[in-house]
């Protein structure tokens, strides 16, 4: 087993953020304007109907995003756009690139609009004899990050997980991410009020190599010999300033590349 642990980050200066953003706009330019839609419905204002709090969850790629009540509807949109633009910043890599470098442009993005870790931790497992399922593993590493006062992560996961079993287009979307790989990939992204005030996010991901996955991951048991089983672990403080700075970019990004990314779980 390796564990690499990152460094605590610091707060983007604008000149960093904006060399960030410089290169987003790049590829921004290079897209055909015929193909940039006004910004739907899907992401933005999504929150605007009050749900009841036990059907506050989404998908956003393969991520499931679940809300503590005490949020507000801005800090729980703000967080729905992070991560959809981190993960339409993933599904824009090139062919081949490693899955630690996937995690390593996911973090990236989501610290260049304003997600300072507090800690990450990303881990290989090889080939080990058990049996694992998806959604039960993923409450396990999520247990690794969460402290004392983070409130009921688990349990908000553990119901969103509950509510996406049941949602066959959610599942559609999570599964459309690893179709074309052999590896297969999943994160619970529970956002918290976080310690002292503002919003956190809490990342649990597991990654596994197999070369015979057919779909239908999430809730089965893997028999994981010979299997590379990856986590990855973080949790994350959100500077609103920073991610405001640059809304506009954010929001065209993900217009043009976070096509069927989402879905929000409303139990039905």
């Amino acid at each position: 087993m390796s564990n690499v642990n990152g460094e605590i980050d610091c707060v983007l200066n604008d000149a960093q953020q904006d060399e960030y953003f410089n290169r987003i706009e790049v590829r921004l330019a290079e897209m055909p304007r015929r193909r940039r839609v006004k910004r739907a419905a899907t992401l933005n204002k999504v929150l605007a109907t009050p749900l009841s709090p036990e059907y506050d969850a989404s998908v956003v790629g393969p991520s499931l995003v679940v809300f503590e009540q005490k949020l507000s509807d801005d800090d729980k949109q703000d967080a729905l756009d992070s991560q959809a633009f981190a993960e339409a910043i993933v599904r824009n890599l090139p062919a081949g690139t490693s899955l630690k470098e996937r995690y390593s442009a996911y973090n990236e993005a989501l610290r260049a609009i304003g997600w300072v870790s507090e800690s990450y931790t990303f881990k290989r497992y090889d080939s080990k004899q058990l049996t694992l399922t998806m959604n039960e593993a993923l409450l396990q590493i999520l247990q690794t990050v969460i402290s004392v006062g983070t409130g009921n992560v688990l349990g908000l996961v553990a119901s969103g997980l509950e509510k996406l079993k049941g949602d066959k287009e959610a599942l559609k979307i999570v599964e459309s991410g690893n179709t074309d790989t052999e590896v297969v990939s999943f994160k619970a992204v529970p956002c918290i009020v976080a310690p002292g005030g503002g919003m956190a996010m809490v990342t649990g991901g597991l990654d596994i190599v197999s070369k015979d996955y057919d779909g239908h991951f999430l809730f089965f048991t893997f028999k994981t010999d010979g299997l590379n089983i990856f986590q990855a672990a973080g949790v994350r403080k959100f500077n609103k300033r920073v991610f405001d700075r640059k809304r506009h970019l954010i929001y065209n990004y993900i217009d043009q590349f976070g096509d069927a990314l989402f879905k929000k779980l409303t139990g039905k």
